[in-house]
């Protein structure tokens, strides 16, 4: 369980990476898509009728409603997902799916860390749970530091 912690941690890490070079074109297509969703197709307002003026005025339904009407009408939806927003809508999902591999494989690291932890609670193992754990926390910036904890690591258990 300890080393696969630590192969967690690189896929963790491998993940992280690709996030971190590609957040700003995530940002951008966030941003883009976030514009379309905003816009009211021609013809319609935002409040389109008496009722739905009156359903922002009272309390009870006032929480509930995130959009104008216009937003969430079928109409808007397929203007906002055109052919000129697929590919932002690509890659944002694209640059979603990478964030939620990294928090498994995150998660993953722990629940292996955790369950190699109590296999190896003693006191003969305390340098082996002290150098996975440095390795775990390290950040994904410093490639050549993690390298250098997970060698620790590694011989630490014995591989």
């Amino acid at each position: 369980m300890a080393a696969a912690s630590l192969a967690y941690k690189c896929a963790e890490v491998s993940y992280m990476r690709v996030i971190n070079t590609s957040h700003a074109n995530a940002s951008r297509d966030r941003l883009e898509l976030q514009t379309a969703l905003q816009m009211v197709p021609p013809g319609e307002s935002p409040f389109s009728s008496a009722s739905d003026v009156d359903n922002l005025n009272h309390p009870m339904t006032a929480d509930k409603i995130a959009f104008p009407k216009g937003v969430s009408s079928p109409g808007c939806w397929k203007s906002c997902y055109s052919a000129r927003n697929r590919p932002n809508f690509v890659r944002f999902l694209n640059f979603a799916q990478d964030v939620n591999h990294a928090m498994e494989a995150s998660r993953k690291s722990q629940i292996a860390f955790t369950r190699a932890k109590s296999s190896l609670s003693g006191d003969d193992n305390g340098e082996v749970i002290y150098s996975l754990k440095k390795a775990l926390d390290f950040n994904f910036l410093d490639i050549e530091g993690l390298l250098r904890l997970i060698r620790v690591a590694m011989e630490a258990i014995g591989y």
